[in-house]
């Protein structure tokens, strides 16, 4: 059966049915307040799809002389007559591989109707609507740009976007004129929103569809007698029969830590119900500049370095349904900083010298802490020497023994200080001959 399901979702409570299952009308005209020197003819000219067609509302609205008309008179003028046309998304951010029509993406690139947005690996774009409506697609997106235009005179616009494959998510600036419109097609579904936060998604393996609200409500209609009200944090998909509450957003483990190593790491607390987890670090809190993201089964997720900077980091569980839950994000510091350590042992005449060296080539400003134990934890240390500022410590003549030691780079920058240990290195030393 070649079923179409439908989603629609709006601020408006006019456009969601009433307990009783009753839609508003939306009016199929639009009032035009006539102005000085308007004739009819110069009306058709600029609004009309075809100016030819002026005598239908000359005949709608009783005027008797189409070239003199009174200033203030309020005309009806039926919405299907008016002419549309063209407007354009931007391309706001991109990440990677991203194709918009055959051509490369660049910020500011404008994004037309008929234009095929793909995304590669690891490769993000956001698209910038001329209302500041926004559009973000992942990895492993395609998705067609079907309709982008206004009608004159009305002001409306139509906004139209196919989801091949992949997922889709907007930020809709709440629309005043009951005619606007802003669609999400799949081949199973249809999300039309007023003014809303929401993901859809299609699988064409599976040839399912899914929509998750975070913002608004979306009424997701299987067919033209069945319908399912979606509210803001629920979600559903063509399997279900009824919508369901997404997971509660999880909680990041240590949220003030610096994140100085290589590799980026997350951890979060399990969510209960989640059968994997979402992560995606951005450059802005809205994660319209998104740098990358990963799927794991425990919510715990490691990304490639960054350069030093602030970022975010955006987490969701994932239920059973594969419905993507409720997000946590959070503000990190990324100051990557690397420490290499090293020994060498000398004789200075009868004496043995140990020189302890280091590098930090991400801190060149930073001064160091140079610790000696007998514990591994660095506990009761017996050499604990601060404010070195080159990049070496010497000792002579130790007692055999096992020693630990380990360096601290201490960095200050915009009224922060910033500090990190190395790993903890053994040391043994043998009985002097």
């Amino acid at each position: 059966m070649n079923s179409r399901f439908l989603c629609r979702a709006s601020l408006a409570a006019a456009l969601l049915a009433t307990s009783a299952g009753v839609r508003a009308e939306t009016p199929a005209h639009v009032a035009y307040s006539v102005n000085r020197n308007d004739t009819l003819y110069d009306l058709a000219r600029r609004y009309f799809a075809d100016p030819a067609s002026y005598p239908v509302v000359q005949k709608l609205n009783r005027i008797g002389n189409p070239r003199r008309i009174p200033v203030g008179r309020i005309l009806k003028i039926p919405r299907s007559m008016l002419r549309r046309e063209p407007i354009e998304a931007v391309v706001q951010s991109y990440r990677g591989a991203v194709l918009v029509g055959a051509r490369s993406a660049a910020v500011g690139l404008r994004v037309r109707e008929g234009d095929l947005i793909e995304t590669g690996e690891r490769s993000f774009v956001s698209l910038r609507l001329p209302d500041s409506t926004t559009v973000s697609l992942p990895p492993g997106s395609r998705v067609r740009v079907e309709r982008l235009r206004r009608t004159l005179l009305a002001e409306s616009v139509e906004r139209r976007f196919v989801v091949q494959r992949g997922q889709a998510s907007g930020i809709v600036t709440p629309m005043t004129d009951p005619h606007s419109t802003f669609e999400f097609l799949t081949p199973r579904a249809m999300t039309s929103v007023r003014g809303t936060r929401f993901r859809t998604s299609y699988d064409p393996a599976s040839g399912a569809s899914k929509v998750e609200v975070s913002e608004g409500k979306v009424a997701f209609r299987e067919t033209r007698e069945k319908e399912q009200f979606v509210v803001a944090g629920f979600g559903t998909n063509d399997g279900l029969a009824a919508p369901v509450p997404l997971l509660a957003p999880p909680e990041l483990m240590s949220p003030d830590r610096v994140q100085a190593e290589e590799q980026l790491v997350f951890a979060a607390r399990p969510v209960v119900g989640a059968a994997r987890y979402r992560f995606q670090i951005a450059r802005d809190a809205g994660f319209m500049d998104v740098l990358d993201e990963a799927y794991a089964q425990v919510p715990r997720a490691e990304f490639a370095g960054l350069p030093r900077g602030t970022y975010f980091v955006r987490m969701a569980g994932m239920d059973g349904n594969d419905l993507e839950g409720l997000a946590s994000t959070y503000s990190f510091e990324r100051r990557l900083n690397r420490l290499r350590t090293s020994f060498e042992e000398s004789r200075a005449g009868r004496y043995r010298q140990f020189l302890f060296r280091w590098q930090a080539p991400d801190a060149p400003e930073a001064s160091f802490r140079f610790q000696l134990s007998r514990s591994p934890d660095g506990s009761a240390p017996l050499v604990d020497q601060t404010g070195l500022t080159g990049d070496a410590f010497v000792i002579t003549d130790l007692a055999a023994g096992t020693y630990y030691w380990r360096v601290m780079s201490i960095e200050a920058s915009e009224g922060q200080v910033y500090t990190k240990w190395s790993s903890a290195n053994e040391l043994r030393v043998g009985a002097a001959k």
